[in-house]
């Protein structure tokens, strides 16, 4: 063993004594909302349709469950994404073919407590047992061959980087989602053997690195400074509730100091919380650190942390942490972040996020929005949730993007050789079933919150509320509850007013929006088409074939917006290849945007958009809402859609 690393180590087990101190487990969680459950809510409406297509194709098709979970299975039946042999004698590193499994199912476990749908149910049960033939005598149920493949030591690393292109090791990454997925999975049949399988890969991992004397934080791809390992500290602390079992706690607790620690070690997450300087600036090298997902991950497990111990400084620290982010890697996607990377996205005349990115964005939103009742999580995800994520899903449900982009066409991709599965497409289940969860609460004062406008119908503590006007695309929304009870709507912070109405009987509320038709100026900055931007925009796609590199901006441009809507020219619309190559912006220039809604086949929405300044040519051109834009292959055409005016 390294001298350092044991060092490392043995600091940790030291500092983990002072988290156990800092409170029990409350009587109460702190969460200040509580959703419906999910077998209580139907979500409707133009997304609805989005999601039922998916759910159809995705998880519900003999295809899905024959073909897409046994691709994602067979790589723990074959156990080779340690496959290339790195130094003589031994296989390291490389893919991640196991995370696959594991979103399949943590998505489909949810979806068929959804659905409520007793074919679905017994699916996920009978594909639970299918893996837990791998797994073997001592508990370890994995996709690496050696299942102490975990860590990548100072010799091997150069030998690593010419093989594989970088270090990397995705094992304990790979096992946090089986393990979570098979915990989801266990809660929606009430299989024990389930659970009992989830508590033996988890005892086996625990043992195993105890006893290889290595922490979470030295483990994965070393440029990643632990980020993939620890984010199963979220599984790991549900895992805790659900049987009691103090050993999970006292391993997540053994975790937390490689987050508080006095070196200044990135990423530091609790020391760094109250600097104000963006997070991408903290350390050298955020390229390889600054990992949008894993780390965001890792927040949320803090806010598990926080729920299960009443920690408030892991609540504060995250609420922190997020509010960086949001102010500067917020994209004009509604995303935050470059391509998977927080790298000053909010700084960029281009945009490019990864759908994994998105859906992480808002369920990071939701759990704050559930614990401190503040609605301005709730403007996040209403913003992510109409643009990058349902731009990210294709129309027929059949597919997701990778990465979506602001202009040219999105990225659909595949990963580690697979036909059926990538990390995006298998994530999506869970972001529908977090709006589903979010969309109408009650706080612990007993008052009802309606939080999102999508057509929707749901049951919370004995009361139905039925919402229904077509929103966004439509100003006017409906509310219908089945008794009268206190209620309050949230007001999103792009609307200046919004006029609430009553009926005499209590029972019904009219909701009307301004939607503030809006010009936003892009951000000031000047780029190359060089460096790690450009390179990531175009995401290894040949730029000369598909015309990327003509659609990657190097000064700054405007977007138009209605309501949470953003707005986007595109083929539908009838937009040329000139008019979405044109280079000119109104950014920055003082104009202001009328919309007038018109009918325009294979749209959501459409307006015919006029810009106006004084004294100078109106401006007209057409333009549909986002995610209409370009939510399917295309084919083999390039230039499809831009969201620069």
């Amino acid at each position: 063993m390294n001298t350092k690393v044991t060092s490392v180590f043995a600091a940790c087990v030291a500092l983990a004594a002072c988290f156990d101190g800092l409170a029990g487990v409350p009587a109460e969680r702190l969460d200040a909302m509580r959703g419906a459950s999910l077998r209580d809510v139907r979500l409707q409406g133009v997304p609805g349709e989005k999601m039922q297509a998916f759910f159809r194709e995705r998880i519900l098709s003999k295809t899905a469950q024959r073909d897409v979970f046994g691709e994602a299975r067979s790589a723990f039946r074959d156990r080779d994404d340690d496959e290339l042999v790195v130094v003589p004698g031994k296989k390291m590193g490389g893919l991640w073919r196991g995370e696959f499994w594991g979103k399949l199912m943590l998505g489909t476990a949810r979806v068929a407590d959804y659905l409520q749908d007793p074919a679905l149910t017994k699916f996920v049960g009978e594909e639970c047992h299918r893996m837990m033939k791998y797994q073997d005598a001592d508990g370890y149920l994995g996709s690496y061959a050696d299942k102490e493949n975990v860590w990548i030591p100072e010799n091997v690393k150069p030998a690593m980087a010419k093989v594989y292109g970088w270090n990397t090791v995705w094992n304990l990454w790979n096992r946090k989602y089986a393990i979570w997925a098979m915990l989801m999975a266990y809660k929606t049949t009430g299989d024990k053997e389930i659970l009992a399988s989830v508590e033996r890969q988890v005892d086996q991992m625990i043992d195993m690195m105890h006893r290889l004397n290595l922490s979470l934080f030295v483990t994965g791809q070393p440029e990643k400074v632990g980020l993939p390992s620890m984010s199963i500290l979220k599984p790991l602390l549900m895992l805790y509730t659900e049987t009691g079992n103090r050993k999970y706690l006292d391993y997540a607790k053994e975790m937390l100091p490689d987050w508080d620690r006095a070196d200044g070690a990135c990423p530091n997450f609790f020391r760094n919380a109250d600097r104000t300087d963006p997070l991408y600036t903290w350390y050298p090298n955020p390229q390889a650190w600054g990992k949008t997902y894993e780390m965001m991950s890792c927040w949320d497990g803090l806010l598990e942390y926080a729920r299960v111990m009443g920690d408030t400084r892991c609540l504060a620290a995250v609420e922190k942490l997020r509010d960086n982010v949001n102010r500067t890697e917020l994209n004009v996607l509604g995303d935050v972040g470059y391509a998977d990377q927080f790298y000053g996205a909010a700084e960029q005349p281009n945009a490019a996020t990864e759908v994994c990115d998105t859906i992480h964005w808002i369920r990071l939103n939701l759990d704050l929005f559930l614990m401190t009742g503040d609605k301005k999580y709730c403007d996040a995800i209403e913003i992510a949730y109409y643009n990058a994520f349902l731009a990210g899903v294709y129309r027929d449900g059949t597919w997701s993007m990778f990465l979506v982009r602001g202009a040219t066409r999105h990225n659909h991709d595949r990963q580690c050789g697979y036909s059926y599965n990538h990390c995006c497409v298998n994530n999506v289940p869970r972001t529908w079933m977090d709006m589903a969860e979010g969309t109408v609460t009650v706080d612990r004062s007993g008052v009802f919150h309606v939080n999102f406008y999508q057509d929707a119908k749901v049951t919370l503590d004995g009361v139905t509320f039925e919402i229904s006007g077509n929103y966004p695309a439509s100003n006017v929304v409906r509310v219908k509850t089945s008794k009268v009870v206190k209620m309050q709507f949230r007001k999103p912070t792009w609307c200046p007013k919004m006029d609430v109405e009553q009926s005499k009987d209590g029972l019904q509320w009219v909701l009307t929006f301004d939607m503030n038709p809006r010009v936003v100026d892009g951000p000031a900055v000047t780029v190359k088409k060089e460096g790690w931007h450009y390179g990531r925009y175009q995401n290894s796609e040949k730029a000369e074939k598909l015309g990327l590199q003509d659609m990657y901006r190097t000064t700054a441009a405007a977007t138009v917006w209605n309501g949470p809507l953003l707005l986007a020219k595109c083929r539908r619309t009838g937009a040329t290849t000139d008019s979405l190559l044109d280079p000119s912006s109104v950014n920055g220039k003082g104009y202001s945007v009328k919309l007038t809604p018109c009918a325009c086949e294979g749209v959501w929405a459409a307006w015919d958009v006029e810009l106006t300044k004084s004294g100078a040519p109106t401006i007209k051109t057409r333009a549909c809402d986002y995610q209409s834009a370009a939510d399917d292959p295309f084919g083999k055409s390039a230039v499809v859609f831009s969201v620069w005016f």
